[in-house]
Protein backbone atom coordinates (compact mmCIF):
# COMPACT_ATOMS: atom_id res chain seq x y z
CA UNK A 1 0.00 0.00 0.00
CA UNK A 2 1.10 3.32 -1.14
CA UNK A 3 0.81 6.46 1.14
CA UNK A 4 -0.13 9.74 -1.14
CA UNK A 5 0.38 13.27 0.13
CA UNK A 6 -2.40 15.28 -0.42
CA UNK A 7 -1.57 18.42 -3.19
CA UNK A 8 -2.38 20.97 -0.40
CA UNK A 9 0.44 18.97 1.79
CA UNK A 10 2.46 19.18 -1.00
CA UNK A 11 2.02 23.04 -1.52
CA UNK A 12 2.72 23.74 1.91
CA UNK A 13 5.97 21.95 1.92
CA UNK A 14 7.16 23.34 -0.38
CA UNK A 15 6.70 26.87 0.14
CA UNK A 16 8.19 26.21 3.69
CA UNK A 17 10.72 25.34 1.62
CA UNK A 18 11.37 28.00 -0.18
CA UNK A 19 11.39 30.39 2.97
CA UNK A 20 7.93 31.93 2.17
CA UNK A 21 6.17 32.42 5.42
CA UNK A 22 2.87 30.82 5.43
CA UNK A 23 -0.33 32.97 7.33
CA UNK A 24 -1.35 31.73 10.90
CA UNK A 25 -4.81 29.75 10.90
CA UNK A 26 -6.58 31.03 13.92
CA UNK A 27 -4.12 34.16 14.68
CA UNK A 28 -4.10 37.56 15.11
CA UNK A 29 -1.40 39.52 13.11
CA UNK A 30 2.31 39.01 13.89
CA UNK A 31 4.42 42.08 13.95
CA UNK A 32 7.26 41.56 11.36
CA UNK A 33 10.76 41.87 12.88
CA UNK A 34 12.14 44.35 10.56
CA UNK A 35 10.02 47.51 10.10
CA UNK A 36 10.53 50.35 7.84
CA UNK A 37 11.42 53.58 9.83
CA UNK A 38 9.26 56.18 11.02
CA UNK A 39 8.66 59.54 10.97
CA UNK A 40 10.72 59.12 15.05
CA UNK A 41 13.64 57.39 14.18
CA UNK A 42 16.46 59.43 14.72
CA UNK A 43 18.56 60.49 12.03
CA UNK A 44 21.87 62.50 11.27
CA UNK A 45 21.56 65.73 10.80
CA UNK A 46 23.13 67.57 7.21
CA UNK A 47 26.02 69.94 8.20
CA UNK A 48 26.17 73.23 6.79
CA UNK A 49 29.05 72.94 4.86
CA UNK A 50 27.47 70.02 2.72
CA UNK A 51 29.75 67.76 3.76
CA UNK A 52 28.64 64.15 5.13
CA UNK A 53 27.45 63.84 8.85
CA UNK A 54 30.09 61.90 10.77
CA UNK A 55 29.49 58.57 11.94
CA UNK A 56 30.95 58.44 15.10
CA UNK A 57 30.55 60.74 17.92
CA UNK A 58 33.40 63.16 18.53
CA UNK A 59 34.87 62.47 15.15
CA UNK A 60 37.59 65.31 14.45
CA UNK A 61 38.19 66.83 11.28
CA UNK A 62 41.46 66.49 9.69
CA UNK A 63 43.58 69.74 9.35
CA UNK A 64 43.12 71.96 6.20
CA UNK A 65 45.85 71.45 3.94
CA UNK A 66 47.01 68.13 5.32
CA UNK A 67 47.06 65.05 3.74
CA UNK A 68 47.56 61.32 4.05
CA UNK A 69 51.34 60.32 4.71
CA UNK A 70 51.83 58.07 1.18
CA UNK A 71 51.74 54.43 1.96
CA UNK A 72 55.99 52.92 1.52
CA UNK A 73 55.26 49.13 2.38
CA UNK A 74 54.90 47.13 5.34
CA UNK A 75 52.99 44.07 6.45
CA UNK A 76 50.06 42.24 4.94
CA UNK A 77 48.22 39.37 4.43
CA UNK A 78 48.06 38.07 1.17
CA UNK A 79 45.68 35.86 -0.37
CA UNK A 80 45.66 34.89 -4.04
CA UNK A 81 44.45 37.39 -6.93
CA UNK A 82 42.63 37.18 -10.27
CA UNK A 83 44.33 34.54 -11.53
CA UNK A 84 43.44 35.37 -15.29
CA UNK A 85 46.02 38.42 -14.92
CA UNK A 86 49.07 37.70 -16.40
CA UNK A 87 52.47 38.55 -14.53
CA UNK A 88 53.70 38.80 -11.32
CA UNK A 89 51.94 41.61 -9.11
CA UNK A 90 50.76 41.91 -5.87
CA UNK A 91 47.53 44.82 -5.52
CA UNK A 92 48.17 46.28 -1.65
CA UNK A 93 46.98 49.17 0.27
CA UNK A 94 50.23 49.19 1.27
CA UNK A 95 51.22 51.39 -1.72
CA UNK A 96 49.43 54.40 -3.33
CA UNK A 97 51.26 54.10 -7.27
CA UNK A 98 52.31 51.44 -9.81
CA UNK A 99 55.81 50.57 -9.16
CA UNK A 100 58.25 47.73 -8.75
CA UNK A 101 58.98 45.96 -5.14
CA UNK A 102 60.14 43.24 -3.35
CA UNK A 103 57.72 40.67 -1.67
CA UNK A 104 59.22 38.35 1.21
CA UNK A 105 57.73 35.76 3.41
CA UNK A 106 57.99 34.47 6.26
CA UNK A 107 60.34 31.66 5.25
CA UNK A 108 62.43 34.14 3.72
CA UNK A 109 61.43 33.50 -0.03
CA UNK A 110 61.22 36.30 -2.16
CA UNK A 111 60.50 37.69 -5.59
CA UNK A 112 60.55 41.41 -7.50
CA UNK A 113 57.46 42.09 -8.61
CA UNK A 114 54.99 44.72 -9.59
CA UNK A 115 53.40 46.57 -6.93
CA UNK A 116 49.94 48.04 -7.49
CA UNK A 117 47.79 50.06 -5.23
CA UNK A 118 44.72 48.18 -4.20
CA UNK A 119 42.08 51.24 -3.38
CA UNK A 120 41.53 49.22 -0.21
CA UNK A 121 41.86 50.67 3.77
CA UNK A 122 45.28 50.02 5.47
CA UNK A 123 45.03 46.57 7.04
CA UNK A 124 42.68 44.95 4.22
CA UNK A 125 44.88 42.96 3.08
CA UNK A 126 46.57 42.29 -0.52
CA UNK A 127 46.24 39.82 -3.55
CA UNK A 128 49.25 38.03 -5.02
CA UNK A 129 49.32 37.37 -8.97
CA UNK A 130 49.17 33.63 -9.49
CA UNK A 131 52.57 33.73 -10.69
CA UNK A 132 53.89 35.47 -7.71
CA UNK A 133 52.15 33.06 -5.40
CA UNK A 134 54.16 30.03 -7.57
CA UNK A 135 57.69 32.18 -6.93
CA UNK A 136 57.25 32.68 -3.01
CA UNK A 137 56.26 28.72 -3.35
CA UNK A 138 52.69 29.10 -1.51
CA UNK A 139 50.03 27.46 -1.55
CA UNK A 140 47.45 28.73 -3.84
CA UNK A 141 44.79 28.97 -0.96
CA UNK A 142 46.87 30.15 1.43
CA UNK A 143 46.91 33.58 3.51
CA UNK A 144 50.42 34.24 3.90
CA UNK A 145 52.17 37.71 5.52
CA UNK A 146 54.32 39.00 3.16
CA UNK A 147 56.94 41.95 3.98
CA UNK A 148 56.15 44.46 0.79
CA UNK A 149 59.57 46.67 -0.39
CA UNK A 150 58.92 49.62 -2.81
CA UNK A 151 61.90 49.61 -4.64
Amino acid sequence: MTRRLPLTGILILSLAGCGLQLPRIGGGDVPSAAQAPGAETPRPEARPDGAPPDVAEGAEEPAAGASETPATGGTTLATLGDATLAGLWLETPLVTAIGQGRVTTGTGRSTMLELRPSGGQPGSGSRLSLAAMQALGLVLTAVVEVTVEPL
